[in-house]
């Protein structure tokens, strides 16, 4: 995969309240609704018993977030809670099921099966892989390896005939099976009408499916590959670590830096725009918990706390913008749903409490989503596969870069998120009872505190002696370690507290 900083790190823009669990199996069912041509009459949606996805599907939305994809509804839409009643609506049936099936090869591993009118039918196995991201491994009984970031056009045929005219529209693969031959066109952009009438005057053509890009095409070529080569790259162009992610990203999606911080602008405004409600008397109701991030605000503006100060400040904001997650209200995953807390706590602070320019917030946000995509390339956002290291973890780690804010170098910045890092591996994922809340909101809080500390120590002179590079290994290799009771399964660490147990639900 080749990770883009807008379609992979900061974003996706979502209700929460899990990236993987949310706005991934969204994205699927969204990609297959295209592929499918018209809204099924029937989904059924299987999970296999004991995945992370199994466990905690109901109370994370992702029930709802893939009837939202089948119905062809934007992810945002006001009515997502109402999901249901929509595809009711709309006559299409939909089942949720536990049982195995062959192909589950990831926690968060879906089969989906649309019955379409007169007896059409598309079946999918599909991984969501962390951050929003995903994999489509089977799609109608054939192997593929379809991202979300490119037009995808699908032929069924009884030979390879079709493979002639598709490779003039992009890259192709094929695969053979149950004696039909399956084709893939991958490409930028949407296959040419006139690929789709040759196709269709091909005797041996059976079925002809077209599936829209759900991200970004990727337009170019990456301009580096690696954490030391991103350094390398703003060295030799003089660049801070925001302005080289800047340029990376508009190479790879053929976007103008204009456009591109344009967008990179509203992801900011729903940050600030989180931080705000959570900090209101409007703040969402959660699962478990009860909104504290104002009354905290509130005791260290009255000199109550302990210490107090910015630190504590840009805890409360973090926190605060995990309450809008667990409420299901919208957020900017940064990089994923369970730890959309820790740059808007960082960021807010930044901008309301030292006066940052907004043009250097931005760029700000750059450098964190650069030091995110180094993780974004070599391992995963994924809580199910590598613990809470590579979700809130990385989220801090992608704070501390803000030291570009502070004038450092993209140097300093890397390394600041290298040891952000560093001070993270090992973290589990142990999510009380299946919520995105205990002891997710504090882990939040406490990081973009401690985003500002790691910083401060490189910017002073602390000299990192392991790399970026090094340590998203390191941190990938460790989450690999870990037992299945500790990724994002509820069935270790806090979650098997007999108090966490016990708590009563609020809705």
């Amino acid at each position: 995969m080749t990770a883009s900083i807008l379609n992979h790190v900061i974003g996706p823009i979502m209700p929460g309240s899990s990236s993987s669990h949310t706005a991934g199996p969204y994205h699927i069912a969204k990609l297959l609704r295209g592929f499918a041509g018209l809204p099924p009459e029937r989904a059924v949606f299987t999970f296999a018993p004991g995945s992370s996805i199994a466990e905690c599907y109901r109370e994370q939305g992702s029930d709802l977030a893939l009837m939202m994809g089948i119905l062809g509804l934007p992810l945002t839409d006001p009515r997502f809670k109402e999901a249901a009643q929509l595809c009711s609506e709309e006559g299409i049936e939909t089942t949720f099921e536990l049982a195995p099936f062959a192909e589950a090869a990831h926690p968060n591993s879906i089969k989906i099966s649309l019955e379409l009118g007169f007896g059409g039918r598309v079946e999918a196995v599909a991984d969501s892989t962390g951050g929003g991201a995903f994999v489509l491994r089977m799609l109608n009984g054939a192997a593929v390896d379809i991202r979300g970031d490119s037009y995808c056009l699908f032929v069924e045929s009884e030979d390879d005939s079709p493979a002639e005219i598709m490779r003039r529209g992009g890259e192709i693969s094929q695969s053979r099976a149950g004696g039909r031959c399956f084709t893939l066109l991958t490409s930028s952009r949407p296959a040419s009408a006139e690929i789709i009438e040759k196709l269709r005057k091909l005797d041996s053509v059976r079925d002809i499916r077209r599936g829209e890009a759900v991200f970004h095409p990727l337009r170019g070529e990456p301009l580096f590959r690696s954490g030391g080569e991103m350094i390398a790259f703003a060295e030799k162009e003089g660049l801070s670590l925001g302005e080289a992610a800047l340029e990376y990203e508009s190479a790879l999606l053929g976007i103008s830096k204009e456009e591109l911080n344009r967008e990179m602008e509203e992801r900011l405004r729903v940050m600030e725009s989180s931080v705000a409600l959570g900090l209101s008397d409007q703040s969402p109701q959660m699962f478990l918990l009860r909104p504290t991030a104002k009354k905290i605000m509130d005791a260290e503006a009255a000199g109550r706390l302990a210490l107090g100060g910015i630190h504590t400040r840009a805890a409360a904001r973090a926190m605060a913008a995990m309450q809008v997650n667990s409420g299901q209200g919208i957020v900017c995953a940064a990089p994923t749903g369970g730890s959309a807390g820790v740059l808007p706590g960082v960021l807010v602070t930044m901008l309301e409490d030292m006066k940052l320019p907004r043009e250097r917030a931005l760029r700000a946000l750059w450098a964190a989503g650069a030091a995110g995509w180094v993780l974004a390339e070599r391992g995963t956002f994924a809580a199910e596969v590598c613990g809470c290291q590579v979700e809130i973890g990385a989220a801090g780690a992608m704070a501390a870069a803000v030291a570009d804010a502070a004038g450092g170098t993209a140097r300093q910045s890397a390394d600041a998120a290298a040891i952000m890092f560093q001070n993270a591996m090992g973290l589990v994922c142990d999510l009380v009872q299946s919520t995105v809340e205990i002891p997710c909101h504090t882990r939040n809080g406490s990081f973009a505190s401690q985003a500002f500390i790691c910083a401060d120590m490189i910017l002073g002179g602390y000299e990192n002696p392991v790399g970026i590079d090094g340590t998203v290994d390191a941190v990938y290799a460790t989450g690999k370690m870990m037992a299945h009771e500790l990724r994002c399964t509820s069935l270790g660490g806090m979650a098997t507290a007999p108090e966490a147990l016990a708590m009563k639900r609020l809705r």
